[in-house]
């Protein structure tokens, strides 16, 4: 299959979506399909080239920071590419910015009868009473492009829910397809209770991930309960980093907390192995892909149970608390994991590697072409 791959981000970058669209495309190359990726380039990276046996097509956008993501380079560019690159079916990856509805649009009154599939990457939380007024606007026009899509892929029950509901698509236009991991490897070396209870978090410091939860819940952990033998990694960045800081700070929890910015795969994975309990206490998820590398790793979880992450507390090895989280729940759930000798896996389909999410994918491609694959 000639397979196009649209996504408004740099795949390159850290991230749920940009994860999913590089090894997707990575896989279903593997599988023999010409995968093409055209995306933005707020990076100037090179304009073309190949990886892992995909094209990456980048287009620079003038207007990307002040029109949400809308590509007028692209918008002009597009006609011509498409030709070229004669694809049979276009997957486009995100809901969260213009490109997507510029593109859909785009493609439809290009070729009416070329299918499109959409995967929105779609979580329901807003920060601030501008983002959620701006949100319904942006949605007022959104909508129609779901109207426009051949098919929908949902990485979970809770937003193949959302979307039927809340954009009017029929569940027979939607097929839920857990997102994967790189590797499934449970086995553990055996924890050294004599060294600190090593908590993890690793994701985008913004404030729906709710990383100010764990701070709380450590500072209940260190300064109620006096326990001490404990250390916190945080990986990432993003806008709430300073926020949470001083967070620490205000608790003398400096030196009980461990910074990292975004790590490499392989420094990622040691991370994790080494840990004794993944956090990931956030108030909106479409999948919640870090849980699933954590599990997959034979690393406990603990997550909120609250939209799409809460569906992998099926999942032996990953346990939940309410949301708002407790600092007390939290932190003596916590202590009791690290106390028990916790089972992790084995799992369900909801957490497989990749090359089995890029053979659904391709199933799904196969039926929306009629089974012309060649």
């Amino acid at each position: 299959m000639k397979i196009l791959i649209i996504n408004g981000g740099e795949n390159s970058c850290p991230g749920g979506v940009n994860k999913t669209v590089r090894e997707t495309a990575k896989n279903l190359s593997a599988r023999g399909n010409q995968v093409v990726l055209l995306q933005e380039n707020p990076y100037n990276n090179p304009e073309r080239e190949f990886i892992d046996g995909y094209e990456v097509i980048r287009v620079k956008s003038s207007l990307r920071n002040y029109l949400y993501g809308f590509n007028l380079e692209l918008l002009f560019k597009f006609k011509k590419l498409y030709r070229s690159l004669a694809p049979q079916i276009i997957h486009i990856h995100g809901y969260h910015a213009l490109l997507s509805l510029e593109m859909i649009s785009l493609i439809k009154n290009t070729d009416p009868h070329i299918p499109v599939v959409f995967s929105p990457h779609l979580d329901v939380y807003r920060s601030s009473y501008a983002g959620k007024y701006l949100w319904e606007i942006y949605n007022f026009f959104g909508k129609s492009i779901f109207k426009k899509c051949d098919h929908i892929i949902s990485p979970s029950n809770f937003e193949a829910s959302n979307i039927s509901r809340n954009y009017g698509v029929d569940e027979k236009d939607i097929t839920i397809i857990p997102h994967g991991v790189n590797l499934i490897d449970t086995q553990k070396k055996h924890l050294d209770k004599n060294k600190p209870c090593k908590l993890i978090y690793s994701g985008y410091l913004v404030k729906r991930k709710g990383v100010n939860h764990i701070i709380e819940s450590l500072n209940y952990l260190v300064n109620v309960l006096n326990f001490k033998d404990v250390e916190l990694t945080i990986i990432g960045d993003g806008p709430e980093k300073p926020n949470l800081k001083l967070l620490c700070k205000k608790y003398n929890l400096d030196k009980f907390v461990v910074w990292k910015s975004f790590l490499t795969d392989k420094e990622y994975v040691k991370e994790i192995k080494d840990s004794q309990l993944f956090l990931l206490l956030s108030n909106s998820e479409a999948y919640g892909i870090t849980v699933a590398e954590a599990l997959a790793m034979g690393t406990p979880c603990l997550v909120s149970r609250k939209t799409a992450i809460k569906e992998f507390l099926d999942e032996p090895g990953c346990f939940g608390v309410d949301y708002p989280p407790d600092p007390k729940q939290v932190a003596e759930k916590v202590l009791e994991i690290y106390d028990d000798e916790v089972q992790v896996g084995p799992f369900s389909d909801k957490i497989r590697t990749w090359d089995k999410v890029a053979h659904d994918y391709e199933r799904v491609y196969q039926a929306l072409l009629g089974g012309f694959t060649s």
